[in-house]
């Protein structure tokens, strides 16, 4: 994609369809935020949010006492594979 030229147009609301083009470079979807960092030199770098900030909703939410543990689990693939035939 380096080279490649995007264009987009600011709609009278202050608005910005990204082109699909970056949406694809940047792995981003609808309902993603992006970040514009504006450089010294007067030029905007945009950048998705890190793993770090998309992950952070996610922080303390880890479920606990829930599901099966791993004996169980074994136990449970065991019985649904059926006696072993040697």
């Amino acid at each position: 994609m380096a080279g490649k030229d995007f264009k987009a147009r600011i709609t009278s609301k202050n608005q910005l369809t990204l082109p699909a083009g970056i949406s694809a470079v940047l792995h981003v979807a609808p309902g993603d935020d992006l970040r514009f960092e504006v450089q010294e030199d007067g030029s905007v770098l945009i950048a998705p949010p890190s793993v770090r900030e998309r992950l952070a909703p996610l922080a303390g939410r880890r479920r606990q006492g829930l599901g099966k543990g791993f004996d169980e689990i074994d136990a449970e693939i065991r019985s649904l594979r059926g006696p072993r035939d040697e």
